[in-house]
């Protein structure tokens, strides 16, 4: 049998924003679990016809008819996002004992925000406007409350909401160096290059400066280095980073610490910054400061090489979850990145994205393909680091 869906249930007056913030975590949920619909109380009422009126009983009645649906979909496996106002508690109470994975987010705002807003003239109208000549039975025990009277974005309220519903939400920096110095120490890796370092290969000048972050075995270093590139390589394993120290390779140097905040971004130091399978083993937190970094450590014209597990791999959802997208599986962290979250996140930081795609072909391994997230990312000329 599969499992249930969840249900989540943006309660609020009107005017308070709970269309435009559950509308956003429906997106973002959605670009991790495609099988997950939006239910907005207004268009609801569209689709089914006005065949239920406004009166108190006919309210409760129109609550009753959207929650059964909530509850066949989340039967079913599908997550439910619903948006509306269902003013009393009996219906609340109702949702608890009846819907198994139930979440109510309550979106409140006090009453000068919402006659400021107004959106639908409603507080202006003062006939039948539920908050004002009507009763609204506040929520007595939401799972989460979420104050939004405008001094937060949109999209700051959705990231609280997900900390929340994530509670074990790695915020402090990830250390999977134990894992990984076991790791290379017990295991023979293979010498050959990446196929991304291959692709890189053509995109890069000899001679010139690289950084790659988190370099595990050297395998890629090595190689940019034979092609010529200059490159300073950092990983987190002391046991991988001492072998490869003991090879006195040329025009390679190798650094054991922490690839996000590397003293290696004083600002346009290096030209390329190479990214192979890393960004997914560091929290989102990490992700900014890094990015931040990187931009500033790059020359003008200077790129960012990404290869990174996405959303698509198969392995997303193995083990626990310990926050957004991110599960601790086979004793270490794996944070799966969204394709255009990542690209949102390079622009706002002034990079320019020249080539994204998520699909197969690009990291074959045995007779697995899965897919892969690929990205090159330009500093533009003149761009303030």
């Amino acid at each position: 049998m599969s499992a249930k869906g969840t249900v989540y249930f943006f309660t609020v007056l009107s005017g308070a924003g709970k269309t435009t913030i559950g509308g956003l975590f429906h997106q973002r949920l959605k670009a991790t679990k495609p099988n997950v619909v939006l239910l907005d109380g207004d268009e609801i009422r569209v689709s089914f016809g006005e065949d239920v009126g406004y009166t108190h009983e006919e309210r409760q009645r129109w609550a009753q008819r959207i929650f059964r649906v909530c509850r066949l979909l989340s039967g079913q496996g599908i997550d439910v996002v619903v948006c509306s106002i269902a003013m009393y508690d009996s219906i609340r109470r109702w949702n608890r004992e009846n819907i198994p994975n139930y979440k109510e987010i309550y979106i409140e705002a006090s009453r000068d925000t919402l006659i400021h807003r107004n959106q639908k003239g409603f507080y202006t109208a003062g006939e039948n406007v539920v908050g004002l000549d009507l009763p609204f039975d506040e929520p007595q025990a939401p799972d989460i409350v979420l104050p939004n009277d405008g001094d937060r974005t949109p999209l700051e309220l959705v990231e609280q909401l997900e900390r929340v519903l994530y509670p074990d939400i790695v915020e402090d920096t990830v250390d999977n160096s134990a894992y990984w110095n076991q790791y290379y120490k017990n295991r023979v890796c293979s010498q050959e290059p990446s196929l991304f370092a291959q692709y890189v290969s053509t995109l890069v000048v000899p001679g010139r400066q690289m950084v790659e972050l988190g370099c595990g075995n050297g395998r890629d270093a090595v190689f940019f280095a034979d092609q010529g590139l200059h490159i300073t390589a950092l990983d987190m394993s002391q046991e991988a980073v001492s072998q490869l120290q003991g090879r006195n390779i040329a025009n390679a140097e190798f650094i054991c610490g922490d690839f996000v905040n590397a003293a290696i971004h004083r600002s346009e130091s290096y030209d390329y910054a190479y990214s192979r399978f890393t960004i997914h083993s560091i929290n989102r937190n990490q992700e900014q400061v890094l990015l931040n970094n990187v931009f500033q450590g790059l020359r003008p014209n200077g790129k960012l090489f990404i290869e990174v597990r996405g959303v698509n791999d198969p392995l997303f959802g193995k083990g626990k979850q310990v926050e957004r997208n991110a599960y601790f599986y086979d004793n270490h962290y794996r944070r799966f990145i969204v394709l255009d979250e990542l690209v949102e996140s390079l622009e706002q930081r002034g990079f320019r994205a020249e080539y994204a795609q998520d699909r197969t072909g690009f990291a074959p391994y045995g007779n697995d393909d899965p897919p892969v997230i690929r990205i090159v990312a330009v500093k533009p000329a003149g761009a303030a680091g």
